[in-house]
């Protein structure tokens, strides 16, 4: 029998993800707009009235939308997320921060790096533009 070696505190920090409390209120509100527009897309019902409430914007809300459909149609696996009331992060929920910091400080090299070994051109060219529709009218 072969016991796995126990994980050292160097690799699970590595692997460790920052905690929801402990982000700024904007990123907060996008990770929670994440789980919200997630579990409702795998439940097939309208997060919009609830993305407004979380984002402040009903037109930020709508793109918001469309960025979650567009993951969800290229994403080589479905997104990882936490329940809303989770404190932890996923590794999905931060890249989706990373690609919108990368839109709002207008790093288009930094948004297709991030994504460049897992989803094609086309879509990378959409997402990007979904992106920059929504931050373009995010309520910081």
């Amino acid at each position: 029998i072969l016991m796995a070696e126990p994980i050292s505190a160097f690799a699970q920090s590595l692997a460790a993800t920052p905690r929801l409390s402990a982000m700024p209120p904007a990123q907060m509100r996008i990770i929670v707009a994440m789980r919200i527009a997630v579990l409702a897309r795998k439940k097939r019902q309208d997060a919009k009235p609830y993305l407004v409430k979380q984002l402040g914007d009903e037109i930020a809300a709508g793109h918001f939308a469309h960025i979650i459909e567009l993951m969800g149609d290229c994403w080589p696996e479905p997104m990882a997320v936490h329940r809303p009331c989770c404190q932890q992060t996923s590794h999905d929920e931060i890249l989706v921060l990373d690609l919108t910091t990368a839109v709002v400080q207008r790093q288009p090299e930094h948004f297709h790096g991030l994504i460049g070994e897992m989803i094609g051109r086309s879509d990378r060219q959409k997402l990007h533009l979904v992106f920059a529709k929504f931050v373009s009218r995010f309520k910081r």
